[in-house]
């Protein structure tokens, strides 16, 4: 009877073990992760590490912002590409298969889920795929009413940057995403009153460097106030000048010419021939009085 009941136990623990290998091979091995890569490169995505001796068909379905493709792969020579983007199924010399995705850009972000299956299992994966660009970073001194304020700006990198000071002083940061996806990231603090400013620094992190990057405010210069400022002096300076030249030299009037003598001795004849017809006129009307 307990030899029996041995037995039995040994058998349904043998079984159980069975039927979870089994479950485990039915249903694979599920992974999700996050890949990050920079503006222009040429991004490699791998679903499994398994070569195409043991593989059976790999298929990639993307969700690119609500715009979906597939590409696909089997041992068999059936290949489908809907993706119809430069993305394209490769293998490397050792026959492992992979995702290519040529000169990355943000179009390229979005979920990539991933298929495997090879003769002794089968692998999924869904991987959160983002693109990483450095921001441009500077910093000046400005004045804010009264006050003095340094600025630290790191704009148009992905994901955020990280700003802070060398100083411990009133300090506060603002993070916007502008339209095209890219982030800016200012951060001003505001200086105490008759500080030196020479040794202030502001140290920037994102994840695209391997080092902080540290940058000195130097004074700003408003350019364009100092360019449309000269120019408008310039303009009044020649009007002005214009205005003084015509005052001391008016213009000149010339004298008008005397009438020509020709014209005078052209007219005589005329007044001489309107006399002599008011006398033969006056004459006739004598004579019938």
């Amino acid at each position: 009877m307990g030899k029996t009941l041995i037995i039995g136990v040994i058998s349904l623990l043998a079984v159980s073990a069975s039927w979870s290998l089994e479950t485990g091979q039915q249903h694979g091995v599920i992974d999700a992760r996050s890949e990050h890569f920079h503006l222009g490169s040429n991004a490699i995505l791998k679903c499994s590490n398994k070569t195409w001796s043991e593989m059976m068909y790999t298929i990639w379905k993307l969700n690119l912002d609500g715009i979906k493709c597939q590409i696909s792969s089997s041992n068999d020579n059936l290949n489908l590409n809907t993706c119809n983007d430069g993305k394209a199924m490769l293998n490397t010399s050792r026959g492992e298969s992979y995702l290519q995705i040529p000169g990355f850009s943000k179009r390229d972000e979005g979920i990539y889920h991933c298929e495997s299956v090879y003769k002794a299992g089968s692998y999924t994966s869904n991987i959160d795929v983002s693109l990483i660009a450095p921001p441009s970073v500077s910093a000046w001194l400005e004045w804010e009413g009264s006050r003095q304020v340094a600025v630290c700006l790191a704009e148009g990198g992905k994901p955020a940057a990280s700003i802070s000071w060398s100083e411990k002083w009133n300090s506060t940061s603002t993070t916007t995403l502008n339209l095209d996806g890219f982030n800016k990231v200012e951060s001003r603090l505001v200086l105490p009153e008759g500080i030196a400013t020479g040794n202030l620094t502001c140290a920037v992190i994102h994840p695209s460097w391997e080092e902080v990057h540290m940058v000195t405010p130097e004074i700003f210069i408003p350019w364009r106030l100092v360019i449309i400022s000269v120019g408008t002096i310039s303009f009044i300076m020649a009007i002005l000048g214009g205005l003084y030249f015509t005052r001391k030299h008016p213009c000149r009037t010339s004298p008008k010419a005397p009438q020509s003598q020709d014209y005078v001795e052209e007219v005589e004849p005329y007044a001489s021939y309107v006399q002599s017809v008011n006398s033969i006129y006056n004459s006739s009307a004598d004579l019938f009085t």
